[in-house]
């Protein structure tokens, strides 16, 4: 038993592996401008807001670099986006590979999930480790709690991704129509801004925000002495749990009808 359980990962471990690496090269191929774009993307928007904020702002909200700051809102925040809208687009390009008997639905997804996961990490690292070779971040205060953030966060991104790529199979127009929710998201997490500094009224809406919540559990792990009395653990977690329940479940329904569009 523990050796047919063994075997059945290691198989899935292979087609995944597979499944990256087929998708970096058909993403990225032999050039390197696909990788440089997923770190030059972050710092556009970090740059925008900190030349937008660098003359007017005399005091961080949090810290002594603005440069962090937006950073742990920005770099965290277009990760999450990365993840869900490249998921969402999992199976028009692999729709192929399911040919084979050994791929199934829920792997095309998951190995585009995965690229981008580790796409966001090398960023991350990239900027935060930089930063503090110039001396303008500090080390972090719980490296688990940023890691945390950006688990659930995938979790999220991943489970909404996968719900959405299937529905857009059914009814395409659901593509298009999430372009709307994802920019009041970017204005709505609290990437340029501490929500706590808000007045109570829009504290309670954005409250409703999953989104917010991870970038608030992320710095907490970064900044010394931030806590955040919007910030709730079980809330970001039930959102988790949720998405990717609900991917599970409507991958499991659409496996059949979803090979009957063909």
């Amino acid at each position: 038993m523990a050796s047919e359980l063994r075997q059945a990962f290691v198989s899935q471990g292979r087609v995944l592996l597979a499944l990256i690496l087929r998708e970096a090269r058909t993403r990225y191929g032999r050039q390197r401008a696909g990788y440089t774009w997923a770190l030059v993307e972050p710092i556009l928007h970090i740059s925008i807001f900190y030349a937008a904020f660098s003359y007017r702002l005399t005091i961080v909200p949090i810290g002594d670099s603005l440069f962090m700051f937006l950073a742990t809102g920005f770099a965290v925040f277009l990760g999450f986006r990365n993840v869900m809208t490249r998921t969402q687009g999992g199976y028009a390009s692999n729709e192929s590979l399911l040919a084979y008997p050994v791929v199934r639905l829920f792997d095309v997804f998951l190995g585009r999930a995965l690229l981008e996961l580790a796409t966001w990490i090398s960023v991350l690292l990239i900027i935060f480790v930089s930063a503090y070779i110039l001396g303008t971040a500090d080390a972090p205060v719980s490296v688990m709690k940023m890691f945390a953030s950006i688990v659930l966060l995938f979790a999220i991104g991943f489970g909404l991704g996968l719900t959405l790529g299937i529905i857009s199979e059914f009814m395409p127009s659901v593509g298009s129509i999430m372009r709307a929710p994802m920019l009041l998201l970017y204005f709505c997490s609290g990437l340029f801004y501490l929500p706590d500094a808000l007045p109570p009224a829009f504290r309670d809406i954005l409250y409703w925000n999953p989104i917010l919540h991870a970038i608030i559990l992320f710095r907490e792990g970064y900044y010394h002495g931030y806590e955040s009395h919007m910030f709730d653990l079980s809330y970001l977690v039930g959102w988790a749990l949720g998405a990717v329940l609900l991917a599970l479940v409507l991958e499991k329904i659409a496996r059949k009808p979803i090979r009957n569009l063909a």
